[in-house]
């Protein structure tokens, strides 16, 4: 049976004895007030603007009514906003606020809304290595993945002495038949493995891979590029890889070694490696069987593989014993014996890299980086940046305006639901644009605040 509804008006159980109708017809009006302020993050960085020069604008200009930057910001500012479908914006076309962030209020033709739909927005993502009948906008992949990098540099006025750069992979679940599509039988399903670097909570790079290929060695491209991008211009800094045994890769190693990079991977345990701390595993339990408490303890010697690895490497090891349970874990790193202890190598050091799996929660869950439905790999690829520029431009306004404040530590999702979905009435005049918001808004002293901040930043440029 078709479901019957009215387009005009929504009735509700009456409320005080008063009928309650609800209608769209405020006019002028966006639930999403706050993204000016992501708007400010964006003229400071210059995301857009950079994102967008990574692009060759192949289309007649005489038939050309979106700009590449228009389109590159109204995809970065929807997914920020929450709108991770491209059919989406064939409403938020006409949504007054994102023309406003968008600089287009109107179209520059007749039949033309202010901003691009769906159709147009598509062919943008689906760019190919050259233009075609229908895709004549093509995106620089190369440029585009040092880009990530470059803004990480710009943040800072000088070279930092040292700097961690967390590596991890991760399954992005596809259920069409995409390109690259393969089982991966440790999570059960049909995926990609993105590759994720962070330095801190900046993501530096976020690389597509098909689930059939070792991320350990493909890791190996993305490090190398990254080292000698940063090196170009900091050729001083110290570098150390950080990451799970997924990583503990010789080649990976080796490379590390050769160009002074240090490294802290995870071990996976085996029979030899359990052997060798047999007598401090022996303690270990002894002393949780006395106490009736968990107990571990830490050794780190020197250790080579029977046939994988191409010389000797230093070792940390972590015996634990709880509940009556062995909990092994092993470590290889190049930092020397006297930089730090192996216990504060273990649980300072290298458990500090869990945090990084938050931040690609966030990416994944907050900025839609596993939606990847298209079909090729080059348009998975593009989208994945195009969340990740997402990502780096609401952790710049946290960085930015939201130090001391309620929002400092919250992740993207929160930020967006608090901060940027804020009902707003538009209104136009000769003069001004006017935005009226709520004023029960709960958070207006973190707009005011972040506002401050970012205009004076923007003076300052």
């Amino acid at each position: 049976m078709q479901t019957e509804c009215s387009a005009g008006a929504y009735e509700f159980p009456a409320s005080y004895g008063r009928r309650v109708v609800a209608r769209f017809d405020g006019g002028r009006m966006s639930s999403d007030g706050g993204v000016i302020l992501v708007k400010q993050a964006d003229d400071i960085l210059g995301l857009s603007r950079r994102f967008a020069a990574c692009f060759r604008d192949k289309r007649h200009p005489a038939f050309v009514e979106y700009r590449v930057e228009d389109l590159v910001r109204q995809r970065i500012m929807g997914l920020a906003l929450g709108y991770e479908d491209l059919n989406d914006h064939d409403a938020l076309r006409h949504d007054p606020v994102m023309g406003l962030v968008s600089g287009r209020l109107s179209g520059s033709r007749a039949n033309c809304a202010a901003l691009a739909g769906k159709s147009t927005l598509n062919r943008l993502e689906r760019s190919g290595h050259k233009a075609d009948r229908y895709c004549r906008i093509i995106a620089d992949h190369e440029a585009l993945a040092e880009l990530f990098v470059t803004l990480y540099m710009d943040r800072h006025d000088r070279a930092p002495a040292r700097i961690v750069l967390d590596v991890d992979a991760t399954d992005d679940r596809i259920h069409g038949h995409q390109e690259g599509r393969a089982f991966h039988g440790y999570y059960g399903h049909n995926c990609y493995l993105p590759l994720y670097v962070f330095c801190g909570d900046h993501l530096l790079s976020a690389t597509l891979r098909t689930a059939d290929r070792d991320p350990g060695k493909e890791a190996l491209a993305d490090i190398r590029r990254i080292v000698e991008q940063i090196r170009s211009r900091w050729p001083r800094v110290r570098i150390l890889v950080r990451g799970d045994s997924g990583f503990a890769r010789d080649s990976l190693m080796t490379w590390c070694e050769d160009n002074h990079v240090d490294f802290l991977f995870g071990l996976a345990g085996n029979t030899r490696l359990y052997d060798r701390i047999a007598s401090l595993s022996a303690e270990v339990r002894d002393e949780a069987a006395t106490t009736g408490r968990a107990a571990r303890g830490f050794a780190s010697f020197d250790w080579i593989t029977k046939d994988s690895w191409t010389h000797r490497r230093r070792v940390v090891a972590k015996a634990e014993w709880r509940h009556g349970n062995r909990y092994h874990r092993f470590i290889v790193t190049t930092l020397p014996q006297g930089m730090s202890d192996p216990r504060h190598l273990y649980e300072q050091i290298y458990c500090a890299r869990g945090d990084m799996e938050n931040r690609i929660k966030e990416c994944q869950m907050d900025l839609f980086s596993d939606r990847t439905s298209s079909h090729t790999i080059r348009a998975n690829q593009l989208r994945l940046w195009f969340s990740a520029a997402a990502y780096v431009l609401l952790t710049a306004l946290q960085r930015l305006a939201l130090g001391q404040t309620s929002l400092e530590t919250a992740t993207c999702g929160t930020i967006r639901a608090r901060l940027l979905k804020i009902a707003t009435r538009v209104t136009l005049s000769v003069r001004r644009i006017v935005l009226s918001m709520p004023d029960m808004f709960p958070c207006q002293h973190e707009f005011a605040l972040a506002h401050a901040r970012l205009r004076r930043l923007r003076q300052a440029i």
